[in-house]
């Protein structure tokens, strides 16, 4: 889902910087003035984590990629302030050392994967009450891969159409080829992010009930 340089219209990574700075400025606001210590540990090493398994791509067409993401997993986990600050972090060292995700498409690439990402898996995921956890780990994950594509293909569409052809992709060939492969991807990262609670909730429950930051309250002890 990485964008590169040179592919989308200068409005729209425009637009896609300004979301981007606002929305992972004022995560960095809240997380400053409620994250505990011990979070960060585990931020450290769910970054790691992530960090690896988003860089195995799969090709699409066009100058995009598809890979899993883990933004569902990290708001899950995390919470969806410091799941986003732990996705873009990861974008950033991907973009800057690596080359994956041009410089000027960053802000969109952390309103897919990282803003998207991380607050529609949050949100889908609370939809569900607690004996219902491992469906909604599942949905919210996919939901976040599936939407986030989605995104991706509307910005891809509509850079083509405002610059006559000269950047983006037609939205008949965007559509599709991003929302094909997502779709499976989704179900892998779904398959994936519901093991891994899974397998936490069993041998490190812990690492679930620790505090949540949220929209509802400063903190949020989430057991599922």
């Amino acid at each position: 889902m990485h964008i590169p340089d040179g592919l989308m219209e200068p409005l729209v990574l425009a637009c896609g910087w300004i979301i981007a700075l606002i929305v992972v400025g004022l995560s960095f606001k809240i997380l400053n003035k409620r994250m505990e210590d011990k979070q960060i540990p585990l931020m450290a090493v769910l970054a790691a984590g992530i960090f690896v398994a988003q860089m195995i791509n799969f090709p699409i067409g066009g100058g995009t990629s598809g890979h899993l993401v883990g933004a569902a997993l990290a708001a899950i986990l995390l919470g969806p302030f410091a799941g986003l600050v732990v996705i873009t972090t990861i974008l950033v060292i991907q973009c800057l050392i690596f080359g994956d995700g041009g410089i000027t498409a960053l802000g969109l690439n952390t309103l897919n994967m990282g803003i998207i990402g991380c607050f529609v898996g949050w949100w889908v995921f609370k939809i569900f009450p607690e004996k219902y956890g491992n469906i909604g780990t599942f949905l919210g994950s996919w939901a976040a891969v599936f939407i986030g594509s989605f995104a991706c293909a509307v910005q891809l569409s509509l850079s083509y159409s405002l610059s006559g052809g000269t950047y983006g992709i037609p939205f008949e060939i965007a559509v599709p080829m991003m929302l094909g492969y997502h779709v499976i991807i989704g179900i892998g990262e779904g398959f994936i992010t519901t093991g891994i609670i899974s397998y936490l909730t069993r041998t490190s429950p812990e690492i679930l009930k620790m505090p949540k930051i949220t929209f509802r309250s400063p903190k949020e002890v989430m057991v599922k």
